[in-house]
């Protein structure tokens, strides 16, 4: 007797064929980002601004087709692009989201969706999350994505349950963001692997009090960890108000015995007209791990992976949730209206001598400028941390370019 074994991905593919689609929607973008740097690991060899020893780019594509089905279903196929163009040794050192030159491409996203309640959804498949603990970061060329099943119910007034098994990803640590879907030898490859051993992932948010959201979760992965995560956020009279607290208990890991713990706090000014303000501080416990922070354990948990916490850096992710950390944000955003959109992001990281050292301090100015379906923006990043070119100062600049369609 010979078996057939095909993916969840396939099956989907094949079971979605049977339907009559309808209400076809085709979108996607365009995207090139370019970065150059003064600065470098070890501090001893600094490029020059714009040199290709500094510099990092890639072109990138999204392309997607969402469509009901019938039924009851919707479904969506989604891919993404890469190119370096030959670029890489010639105009930069260095590529964008997978740490790999070349081109490559891949299934970000393939999933079915349908209401099997009157108010509970389910989706199933290959698709973006926004979860405190794992989620999709959107702030590279290429964003990560995860197998799973999530299911919404909205049954409870004002609230949203949220339930959820991720099974797979292809976040990686770092810079990189995303798994390469291709090898050093060119071949093809599946840049999605186990999430852990699996994960369950359960929450709900609520929206009673006018004006604010009440959100709480829990994370279960297997033999590696259990996390929690609450959070409330309010509005009233043009201040914002917000607090979080998180705890990462980990299982079956060489630090056992070190849970993580944050702590953070948010307040917010919005009664101008076009501008925002804000001002953030956190606190992690010394008695965290060291292996372990609270930040994005889809893109590895430690360091560069990005964090959910207020505190959170525009640029150099994976400082605030360490252990023995205390952090400050200040954010300004002002639009000059029919021209800019203007930023200011100041985040100051102070680590405890006995948890590493790993201060970091980071000016951020952006602006943002839209010409139909092309969006603009260029950002100046000047920081400094004691990991990274010597602990001295040193500057980033960054142009990126999206043409939706």
């Amino acid at each position: 007797m010979r078996v057939t074994k095909i993916s969840l991905l396939a099956s989907l593919l094949l079971y979605t064929s049977s339907f009559a689609v309808d209400n076809i929607e085709v979108s996607g973008a365009g995207k090139f980002f370019y970065g150059t740097v003064d600065g470098s690991p070890d501090g001893t060899s600094r490029p020059n601004l714009f040199n290709k020893e500094g510099a990092f780019a890639q072109f990138g594509i999204d392309m997607g087709i969402a469509a009901d089905l019938g039924a009851g279903f919707k479904g969506k196929i989604a891919g993404t692009g890469l190119a370096t163009a030959n670029m890489g040794g010639n105009i930069v050192n260095a590529p964008w989201a997978t740490g790999m030159m070349g081109s490559q491409v891949w299934l970000s996203e393939v999933y079915l969706n349908k209401n099997v309640l009157d108010k509970t959804a389910v989706t199933l498949g290959r698709q973006s999350l926004d979860t405190p603990f794992a989620f999709t970061e959107l702030w590279n060329i290429a964003a990560n994505t995860f197998d799973a099943v999530l299911v919404e119910n909205t049954d409870l007034s004002d609230t949203t349950l949220i339930g959820a098994y991720i099974d797979k990803g292809n976040g990686v640590n770092g810079f990189a963001t995303v798994n390469p879907a291709i090898a050093d030898s060119g071949k093809l490859k599946n840049p999605f692997k186990k999430f852990y051993e699996g994960a369950y992932v359960v929450g709900a948010k609520n929206k009673s009090f006018n004006g604010t959201e009440l959100q709480a979760w829990f994370y279960e992965l297997k033999n590696t960890a259990k996390s929690y995560w609450i959070q409330g956020d309010t509005e009233f009279s043009g201040i914002t108000l917000g607090a979080q607290a998180a705890v990462l208990n980990l299982d079956n890991t060489l630090d056992s015995s070190d849970n993580s713990k944050a702590y953070a706090a948010k307040i917010g000014y919005t009664a101008i007209e076009n501008l925002t303000l804000s001002a953030a501080v956190s606190q992690t416990d010394k008695d965290g791990s060291a292996n372990f922070q609270i930040a994005n354990l889809a893109t590895g948990g430690s360091g560069g992976a990005q964090s959910k916490l207020y505190t959170e850096a525009w640029w150099n992710f994976g400082y605030v949730g360490k252990a023995g950390t205390t952090a400050y944000n200040v954010t300004a955003l002002y639009t000059v209206p029919e021209i800019v959109d203007l930023g200011f992001f100041y985040t100051d990281v102070d680590q405890r001598a006995a948890n590493g050292d790993n201060d970091m301090r980071e000016y951020t100015l952006t602006a943002a400028k839209s010409f139909g379906s092309l969006d603009t923006s260029l950002a100046y990043v000047y920081s400094k941390a004691n990991d990274y070119n010597d602990a001295k100062y040193y500057n980033n600049i960054q142009v990126y370019l999206t043409y939706k369609f």
